[in-house]
């Protein structure tokens, strides 16, 4: 089992980062900003936000790329 967590403040190369250490270590990447974000700009629920990051939480092997304290479980 995989799990890496990258976190840090908006714009400070986070998914950078994650996708350089994905084409290393060749693990999923899961944007938390894609499970909070709607195509039309507008945000989910926190409920249906933090039910996405658990169920992603349970793959066996991840990269979780974001910062969204309520996600820190």
């Amino acid at each position: 089992m995989k799990k890496i967590l990258v976190i840090g403040s908006p714009g400070a190369g986070k998914s950078t980062f994650s996708r350089r250490l994905q084409k290393k270590i060749n693990l999923p990447i899961i944007y938390l900003d894609q499970l909070f974000w709607r195509s039309d700009k507008t945000t989910v629920s926190k409920e249906e936000f933090l039910s996405q990051v658990k169920l992603k939480m349970q793959a066996d092997a991840w990269i979780m790329d974001g910062n969204y304290s309520d996600s820190l479980f």
